[in-house]
């Protein structure tokens, strides 16, 4: 793909936002302030913007997944105290920002130079969903569990994660420091703050610029090491003894 191909194909995906929408005009609603850095976070954590053909889920430790036409992409996202929302996906090969306001209830965007209301957002990932082209927030079928669930205890979870690093695929990773100091990396973007293991068994990450995250918890599937995160379980990342941020 080339570059300008690509800018446009970044432009078409955040433009969706204009379409379908009720415009503010070409100039902000009177009286409407851009958002601070930790109200726009609590506006977009955990939610997915829903598009006329997929949306955005923005986690609350920062990752971006995306559904456009049935292509997921994922990444990272970040806000600053100027309202600016930028997207960080490295298959992109740009960072595309847009700009919220609010007045009262009423939340607007400036993207591009054109302003709109701002799109419907659901609680939580209904990215799979949308993919399915089911109704956005409405109850998965249950599935039977077929395996018994004994999470770690707070013990034998600090002694799991600590002195090493969690892969998270090709994006990146994080560090369990001995002293509870916690390395990130995403898509390139390396933060750090501190990590604790509550009364539950769950490793929890406070990054500064990330908010409180919601914890993860892990047991065993059989012979197979699972985690257990928002609700939903999953094999575990790959763990590897060390500090081994540096290189990715």
């Amino acid at each position: 793909m080339t570059h300008g191909l690509k800018k446009f194909g970044i432009v078409m995906l955040l433009g969706v936002s204009l379409m379908g929408c009720k415009t503010a005009g070409d100039v902000l609603i009177d009286g409407a302030s851009p958002f601070t850095r930790g109200e726009l976070y609590a506006y977009l954590s955990d939610k997915t913007q829903v598009w006329s053909a997929g949306g955005a889920y923005y986690s609350a430790e920062g990752t971006l997944e995306t559904l456009w036409e049935g292509e997921r992409n994922e990444g990272g996202w970040s806000t600053n105290n100027d309202g600016v929302l930028c997207w960080h996906v490295k298959s992109w090969g740009e960072t595309p920002c847009e700009t919220y306001y609010h007045n009262g209830d009423v939340v607007s965007f400036v993207y591009e130079g054109k302003t709109a209301l701002a799109v419907e957002m659901f609680d939580g990932n209904v990215l799979d969903q949308l993919q399915a082209g089911q109704e956005p927030g409405a109850a998965e079928p249950e599935v039977a569990a077929t395996y018994e669930k004994v999470l770690f205890t707070s013990t034998e979870m600090a002694a799991f994660v600590t002195g090493k690093t969690v892969i998270w695929g090709d994006n990146g990773g994080a560090y369990y420091a001995s002293d509870n100091s916690l390395k990130t990396v995403w898509d390139g973007v390396r933060k750090t703050g501190t990590w604790s293991v509550d009364d539950k068994g769950g490793v929890c990450w406070e990054i500064p610029s990330w908010g409180k995250t919601p914890c993860e918890y892990h047991f065993y599937n059989g012979d197979e090491l699972w985690s257990e995160y928002n609700g939903q379980d999953a094999k575990t990342d790959e763990y590897v003894e060390g500090d081994t941020t540096g290189s990715m």
